[in-house]
């Protein structure tokens, strides 16, 4: 991935549309499809894209991102269902098949941050690069919920 210190709104935005065939999102329908987001939480926001290609969505994972997806597929595969707490939403952002870009922009010029949901290392290295201030990466809470179910052990009479 060719990574430019050129922090454009306009020039990030061309790059993720043109190599990485990213889609631009409106905000109503990114705030109607993501519940737990309401409008004044994310301020300044110049653009919102999404990634949906899952191609290249491999092509932006680290090898650790790789395995992580193959363990929460194989989680929902063994238990054959979405958790109910966790909305489809999540469960596209958590098995590689959704990147959400957030760009944040107090200027409207210069990129002054972004939230991005998915998994995609490059991609965010990419990001982190084309901003001078150093931002904190949260992980998923459904990957919480993967690495809590895979230490659960079962106990009692009929386990043993």
């Amino acid at each position: 991935m060719d990574i430019k210190n050129n922090s454009k709104i306009e020039a990030i935005s061309k790059y993720l549309i043109e190599k990485l065939s990213a889609k631009e999102v409106a905000g109503d329908e990114f705030l109607a499809r993501n519940k737990d987001i309401y409008e004044g939480e994310i301020e300044d926001i110049a653009a919102i894209y999404k990634i949906e290609d899952e191609n290249i969505i491999q092509n932006l994972l680290s090898e650790n991102e790789k395995s992580e997806i193959e363990i929460i597929m194989k989680h929902l595969n063994e238990n054959n269902h979405i958790e109910e707490d966790c909305s489809l939403y999540m469960n596209e952002i958590s098995t590689g098949k959704l990147i959400v870009i957030i760009l944040e922009s107090k200027d409207k010029i210069n990129l002054s941050g972004f939230v991005m949901e998915g998994n995609g290392q490059k991609l965010f290295d990419y990001l982190m690069s084309c901003i001078d201030e150093p931002i904190e990466k949260v992980s998923n809470q459904l990957d919480e919920l993967i690495e809590e179910s895979r230490n659960f052990r079962p106990y009692g009479k009929y386990f043993n």
